[in-house]
């Protein structure tokens, strides 16, 4: 979530992943610093094991570079 705030505070296009039991977290936090445009992706919670966690980011990779590239 920082990362991706100081990304956009300097200009540079971000996107923010999380999983689903952070969504409201990083919506608060994305509102609290004035970048409720921040994009969002949200992955299922828990992401799992290694092997789950690379198919999830699989399945939302096309919408991370759509995000990115608005």
């Amino acid at each position: 979530m920082l990362d991706g705030i100081r990304f956009e505070q300097t200009g540079k296009p971000a996107v923010v992943v999380a999983t689903s039991s952070f969504v409201r977290l990083a919506n608060s936090i994305k509102k609290s610093v004035n970048l409720e445009d921040l994009p969002l992706v949200v992955l299922a919670h828990p992401l799992g094991g290694q092997e789950l966690a690379e198919s999830k980011a699989g399945g939302v990779a096309a919408e991370i570079v759509k995000a990115v590239l608005g």
